[in-house]
């Protein structure tokens, strides 16, 4: 078995879990990313969950088999799978699902006195800070390094370029460019605004303060990866390590993080969950089904929040209805071209 063989086992396993416990990570009015009655959830919604599990376990062994069978394509063949398993599964909740009581709009008073928590702002920190550290070390070795830079190694051998600032340093301004990204990322993750239940407001309010500050810690988590994987690129052009220690190291590094993530994001996403279920939409004009397609993208320009709570999964996922989330995706395609740019 290789080093891809267990990362791939490993992301077929979380991913699993993930849709898995899809129902148990959503609020008491949401099966499978359709409003429903408690009632039917703890009826009727029961054996529908059981049958969405079945497919999912039979989905799996077969994507397993491709995989076996295929090539490692069969991964992104699972997920979209997956996906169009729970948009199927949501329509045989709303068919089967009844009546639900009309949305209704009420108000409510709470104290927000309460500072929000700034830990969301370490991993961030780290982040740049390795970033930092690297360009710092890099110039202080600009004079000591080989005129010629080893940029890719393949099949054929090594290819080299000739040593200039911009082919000196493109792996870190990649690495600026994503982790600005991430940055902003979590900037608009802990500005979304509050969903707020009137029938307990303050405890709902808090609730989901928490929720985001779990949500941007994980992209800090994703940024303080990235940053340690691309200094170890830049540490292998710049011929400070050999090809044998970039492998040990990136190795470790997609360990680390794959360990780090799949935990955290089960944490977050049960507590997030637990959180969560104070928040009932029912009674929310905002959380109508008709703006949830197939239960997974959300459009709503009524809603001023640029990132909502996801119904299907963990985490969060884009307003397509506010004009930010436009400004988002720009942004996330030009970062993609420019790492094209620079990696070519």
């Amino acid at each position: 078995m290789t080093l891809l063989d267990i990362i791939i086992y490993v992301e077929f396993t979380f991913i699993f879990i993930n849709f898995l416990l899809l129902p148990n990570l959503q609020s008491p009015d949401i099966l499978l990313g359709a409003r429903v009655t408690t009632e039917f959830k703890k009826g009727k919604g029961k054996n529908i969950v059981n049958k969405y599990r079945l497919s999912l376990i039979g989905l799996t062994l077969l994507s397993l088999s491709l995989y076996y069978f295929v090539s490692f394509i069969s991964v992104f063949i699972y997920v979209i799978a997956l996906l169009f398993n729970v948009v199927y599964w949501r329509r045989v909740v709303i068919r089967n699902r009844g009546s639900l009581p009309l949305a209704s709009s009420r108000y409510a008073v709470i104290d927000i006195n309460k500072e929000e928590s700034r830990k969301w702002v370490i991993p961030f920190v780290v982040a740049w800070g390795i970033l930092v550290l690297t360009l710092v070390f890099g110039s202080l070795m600009y004079s000591s390094v080989p005129q010629l830079l080893p940029t890719h190694v393949g099949p054929s051998g090594t290819t080299f370029l000739v040593k200039t600032p911009l082919n000196f340093y493109k792996v870190d301004i990649l690495n600026a460019v994503v982790l600005g990204l991430l940055t902003v990322l979590g900037v608009f993750i802990t500005r979304t605004t509050n969903l707020i239940n009137p029938a307990y407001p303050e405890r709902s309010y808090y609730a989901f303060l928490k929720f985001k500050e779990g949500v941007a810690i994980i992209a800090g988590i994703v940024g303080v990866f990235i940053s340690s994987l691309y200094t170890t690129i830049s540490l292998f052009i710049w011929t400070i390590i050999d090809l044998s220690e970039l492998e040990v190291l990136i190795t470790l590094l997609i360990s680390i993080l794959l360990t780090t993530i799949i935990v955290y994001v089960l944490r977050i996403g049960i507590e997030g969950a637990g959180y969560l279920r104070d928040i009932v939409a029912n009674d929310n004009l905002l959380n109508d089904d008709k703006y949830w397609k197939g239960g997974i993208i959300y459009v709503n320009p009524k809603d001023p929040r640029i990132w909502v709570p996801r119904r299907n999964g963990l985490g969060y996922t884009l307003n397509f209805g506010h004009g930010v989330s436009i400004l988002i995706i720009l942004a996330i395609v030009f970062g993609v071209v420019t790492t094209i740019i620079l990696v070519r």
